[in-house]
Parts: structure tokens; C-alpha cells; sequence
């Protein structure tokens, strides 16, 4: 198909993609998420059996740790804290559903018919393809090195502590020994896969957002001297549709992102205020909470980034027609109404990057972090108290 760069649809297929056209492709090669059908077309059938069985054992890595009313039930036979569990599985959900959406996008039309042009055009644009800051990138390394020490830290004060319920031999008798020592490897083995997952679909979404401002970006420069009015209007219908896919495309992707975190933090604090011996017992899981709300701010971040782009290059806009930088080709007889259709247009078509009806702005955003601050400061002041 054509290179959506002049206006027109590119038609790509699977036999179009190369492995450069994925995003973090050795983390999504990792996790299985590249399409099997891309690897048999790429690397012949064999290869494309043995990712689709290792993408199974990748699905049941991150779900390992979901059971875990099943696994408490195991071990301590009538000992059920039903709010613990929930929360438990509320945060232990968020890696396979994570894993599941990027499977579905990656797969998807919208990813081979959205995404890709934008990816190649970046590509021709700027030879690679945009990353996420470098203080993300600090924030994220550092956490995920901390978190990952941290949980194998814990998981090991859990076996071997008299104290604890996954205590070996307090509960040698009550499980068999061999799915025992199974899940004791297993759990903490499989963790970087249940840890990677949420961050990935949170920097794919970055790197996505990154992609519409580039084009934001282009549109602007476009607008430099004498062009088509026609064509720089196709371009901003282009560009608007696009992003309004990538709202419906991402829906669930929020919820999960975002919801599941901010639902794990009011269930953190919850927990902790209304079950205090829970802090010394769960001393792991507000670094792991704090991990995922970092993601979820990420997230946030991009999608209020697009917003305030689009404001921003619509005004910048406006002032080049107003200053005569940018002007147009067609009949000067017409012009001053075009003028003005072009602008009034320019200022209401799009009110900016909306999730389930909620528009994300940088005041959102604050107003959000402003919320988390103040229902986690219980928690750490409990959390101070008891340890």
C-alpha cells in the first residue's frame, strides 16, 4: 500500500512486517507476544511450533501466582482471609491480563493497519524509533531491580521464618512434598516474567503516544510555506482518526494500567489500617503497589502528553496562517473563507486523548497524584508504626 506520509491508507499485511516493525521486540519475543503467524512466515514452521508451546509455559508463568486462595487453603486448611486473598489476586492479576491485552494487540488490525505506518514513517524519519525518557528509564530500572530483590528476599523469609505460613516445616504434612518444593522454585523462578509484563504495556503505550506527537510534529511542519489546503486537511482527518483509534484500542489497556493499580493501592491501605499484623507479614508489597503505580503514572504521562501536543501545535497553527507563514494553493478569490473554515475547524476538532469518556489532561494528572498522596500517607504512617 502507499506510505500514509501524503494522506493516502497504507494496506499493509503480515508479509509486510519485519521484526523491527515491533516495539521492544526482544522483551516482546520474551513474553511471547509477537504473532506466531509472523514467526512461521519469518522463520519456518518449526520455529513457529516451538514459540507457540513456549508461549503456553510463558502463560503459565505469569498466572502462577494468581491461585493464591487455593495455595493458602493448602497450606492452612480452614485459615481463609478472604480480603487478603482478594487482594493477593487483585495484584497478582495484573501481569497475565497485561500479557493478554498486548497478545490481542499485537495481533490486531488496528496494530497492522495504526501502528505500523506510524512506526515506518518514524523510521524513515528519524532512522530508529522513539524510546521512553531516560528518567523513566532510571525510575524503572531501579524499581525493577529493587522489587525483584526485594521479592526474592521475601519469599524466602516466608519459607524459612517459624512464623510464616508458607513455613516448610510447619506444613510438610498438610501438602505433598514434591508440588511443594515445586511452587518454592517456581514462584519466585517465573517473577521477572509477572514483573515485566505491566511495564511493557505501559512503555508500549509510551512509545505509541511518542509516535502520534511525531506526527503532531510533521502536521506542524508541513504547514511552512505554500501548501494544498486539501491535503493538510486530509492529513489532520488522517491524524485525528487515528488517534481516536488508539482511545477505543487502549480502553481496556487503561483499565488494566491504571484501574488495577489504583484499585491494589486503596486494598493496600485497606489491608494494612484494618489488619495490622499484615504489615509484617506483606512487608514486600508496597514496593511491588509503588512499582505498579510508577507504570500507571507513566501511562498517564503519555496519554496527557497528547493532549496538551495537539492544544499546542492547533495554536501554533492558527498564529502561522495569522502571520502568513503558512499559506495555501487554492483559488485566492476563496481564501479568506478558507482561512477561517481552516481555523474554526483547527480549534474544535479534537478535544484531546479521551479513556471511557474521561478526557486525560496534565491537570488530571496532578489532581490524581494529589489524591494517591494523601489516601497512601495512612499506609506509611502505619507502615512506620509497625515495623
Amino acid at each position: 500500500g502507499g506510505e500514509p506520509g501524503g494522506g493516502e491508507v497504507a494496506h499493509w499485511t503480515w508479509v509486510d512486517i519485519r521484526l523491527p516493525d515491533f516495539p521492544f521486540r526482544r522483551f516482546s519475543l520474551l513474553l511471547a507476544l509477537i504473532p506466531v503467524k509472523f514467526i512461521y512466515r519469518r522463520y519456518g514452521i518449526f520455529a513457529a511450533l516451538f514459540y507457540a508451546l513456549y508461549g503456553i509455559f510463558v502463560f503459565i508463568f505469569l498466572n502462577l501466582a494468581d491461585p493464591w486462595a487455593l495455595y493458602m487453603q493448602w497450606l492452612e486448611p480452614g485459615a481463609q482471609d478472604w480480603f487478603q486473598n482478594s487482594f493477593l489476586t487483585v495484584i497478582c492479576s495484573q501481569a497475565p491480563l497485561a500479557w493478554l491485552f498486548l497478545r490481542w494487540l499485537l495481533n490486531s488490525d488496528h496494530f497492522l493497519t495504526k501502528i505500523v505506518p506510524m512506526i515506518r514513517e518514524e523510521q524513515e524519519r528519524s532512522g530508529r524509533l522513539p524510546c521512553i525518557g531516560r528518567h523513566w528509564q532510571c525510575a524503572y530500572g531501579g524499581i525493577s531491580v529493587i522489587v525483584q530483590c526485594l521479592y526474592v528476599i521475601w519469599w524466602l523469609y516466608m519459607i524459612y521464618w517459624p512464623d510464616y505460613p508458607f513455613n516448610r516445616k510447619s506444613h510438610m504434612s498438610n501438602f505433598p512434598i514434591l508440588p511443594f518444593e515445586i511452587m518454592l522454585v517456581a514462584l519466585p523462578v517465573t517473577f521477572p516474567y509477572r514483573l515485566i509484563a505491566p511495564m511493557l504495556l505501559c512503555q508500549i503505550f509510551s512509545v505509541i503516544a511518542k509516535l502520534h506527537i511525531a506526527r503532531m510534529e510533521e502536521y506542524q511542519a508541513r504547514h511552512r510555506g505554500r501548501n494544498s489546503g486539501k491535503t493538510l486537511f486530509q492529513l489532520l482527518k488522517r491524524n485525528i482518526g487515528d488517534r481516536e483509534a488508539e482511545e477505543q484500542a487502549w480502553a481496556c489497556g487503561f483499565l488494566i494500567s491504571v484501574g488495577l493499580p489504583c484499585i491494589s493501592v486503596a486494598m493496600l491501605v485497606v489491608l494494612f489500617m484494618g489488619w495490622p499484623e499484615y504489615v509484617i507479614e506483606h512487608w514486600f508489597f508496597p514496593s511491588y503497589v509503588l512499582h505498579l503505580v510508577v507504570q500507571s503514572a507513566q501511562t498517564f504521562v503519555s496519554a496527557a502528553q497528547i493532549t496538551s501536543k495537539s492544544e499546542q501545535v492547533r495554536l501554533k497553527i492558527v498564529e502561522m496562517i495569522v502571520v502568513r507563514e503558512a499559506t495555501f494553493t487554492e483559488n485566492q478569490a476563496e481564501y479568506g473563507f478558507q482561512v477561517e473554515a481552516y481555523t474554526t475547524y483547527l480549534s474544535n476538532c479534537y478535544p484531546g486523548f479521551c479513556v471511557l469518556g474521561t478526557l486525560v489532561t496534565n491537570e488530571l494528572v496532578t489532581q490524581l497524584g494529589n489524591v494517591l498522596a494523601l489516601t497512601a500517607l495512612p499506609l506509611v504512617v502505619k507502615y512506620l508504626v509497625h515495623t
